[in-house]
């Protein structure tokens, strides 16, 4: 099959295809490296509908049109448009990828979702907030990573905030994979205005990865953050895969399943974030039509032993990928490598991190001598370690005992 790829630059998806005996033809924004052995071409944007369908006729004929990156959900189902394939359709790429969409199709589905409405400047906030109540969030229609997402507390914070710029500011990307989205775009200069939400009081955060085909759901990996995200922006973190017979996984795989049916049934990962209020119960806060980031997809993988570039490749394809569904541990967790901004000075050797108890993998991208990769919203780049924890109770406890082992010393960047 000739499947071509729309990608921002991790080529996860293209090896897999590649490595089941596809063709494969990427479409990259300009300035991303090729991925050898693939066809490629070239956008400047990925919201330039225009210039794509201008493209379109130059692109190489193609069984299948796939992404799993979230900047371009909706350039290639308007390719798929252009071409007649099936696969997520333009409305449902619009509702997995512009919040206040798809919060309006929750709430119409009978799904708990925040109330929201959309402002185009800061002066528009107060109104918004004197209709929900105060502190209100703030956030992107389009976005990731909690860029651009932050609490305003009252009349005065909103003041405060509009003076220091922060509805004005882009945001720095050391990654170089969003240069091609609106994602690192200040508030005040997105086209269609950003949302204000109703402030929930969350005190604890879950996520649940679905794979599905063709609408079914062949497997749900419920798990929890540590702390709900907006608290856990700029500092470590970790994620855990929840066992199925968790008191609340059950709940959280079904209000992620009901808001997939909601938003468009398709073949692929579609990643859900479920918030928990303190009095008002479980909402759903977001889902979007691709795999979790950080480390959620490798924790499905390893906790229920499935071949993960295999079940991309094979989804992409429209084919049932091969999923059993049997939890290999009771619980597993991905802990981030903490890595305060400076030079690294000393850290473990991965090797005697990988002997604790507990432990399955090590991945620290720290070397001695070398700055520490700076991280950009909630995602980190200094690696992670994969932990089979003892008791959930005490999880807590064992994170900080992991993390002390790991010594890491940081010198501060001094001025040149």
């Amino acid at each position: 099959m000739h499947v071509l790829v729309l990608s921002t630059g991790n080529p996860l998806l293209e090896n897999a295809l590649l490595a089941a005996g596809h063709t494969v033809t990427v479409l990259q924004p300009a300035g991303t490296a090729a991925v050898p052995g693939t066809a490629r071409h070239t956008i400047e944007h990925w919201d330039d509908l225009d210039a794509l369908t201008a493209l379109e006729p130059a692109l190489p004929r193609a069984d299948a049109i796939a992404t799993i990156d979230e900047q371009a959900i909706v350039a290639a189902a308007h390719l798929r448009q252009l071409r007649a394939l099936p696969g997520l359709s333009v409305a449902a790429a619009h509702a997995y990828t512009d919040k206040a969409t798809m919060k309006t199709a929750l709430a119409a589905a009978g799904l708990p979702v925040a109330q929201h409405r959309v402002v185009r400047h800061a002066d528009e906030v107060a109104t918004a907030a004197d209709e929900f109540g105060w502190p209100v969030l703030v956030k992107p229609r389009a976005g990731l990573a909690t860029l651009n997402t932050f609490v305003v507390r009252n009349p005065d914070h909103l003041k405060e905030l509009v003076d220091a710029k922060a509805f004005d500011t882009r945001i720095t990307d050391p990654t170089g994979r969003l240069t091609a989205g609106h994602a690192l775009d200040s508030l005040h200069e997105a086209r269609h205005g950003f949302l204000v939400e109703q402030f929930l009081d969350v005190d604890a955060e879950f996520f649940c990865d679905l794979y599905v085909h063709r609408g079914i759901v062949l497997l749900a990996v419920p798990g929890r953050y540590d702390a709900p995200l907006l608290q856990s922006v700029g500092d470590v973190s970790f994620d855990t895969a929840l066992p199925p017979e968790h008191p609340e996984a059950r709940d959280i795989a079904d209000l992620a399943t009901r808001a997939a049916a909601a938003l468009g049934a398709q073949s692929g990962v579609v990643h859900c974030e479920i918030l928990r209020d303190r009095t008002k119960g479980l909402f759903v806060g977001e889902a979007g039509a691709r795999p979790g980031g950080g480390s959620i997809t490798e924790l499905a993988s390893v906790m229920y032993a499935f071949d993960l570039p295999a079940t991309l490749a094979a989804l992409a394809t429209d084919e049932v990928p091969d999923l059993d569904g049997t939890p290999r541990f009771p619980a597993l967790t991905a802990v981030m490598v903490p890595a305060p901004a400076g030079t690294v000075a000393h850290v473990a050797d991965r090797d005697a991190i990988e002997a604790l108890p507990g432990v399955l993998d090590a991945d620290i991208r720290l070397t001695v001598g070398q700055p520490a990769p700076a991280g950009i919203g909630t995602v980190t780049r200094a690696g992670r370690v994969l932990y089979v924890p003892d008791n959930l109770k005490t999880l807590d406890q064992e994170v900080a005992n992991l993390r002390a082992a790991l010594d890491i010393r940081v010198e501060p960047l001094t001025a040149a």
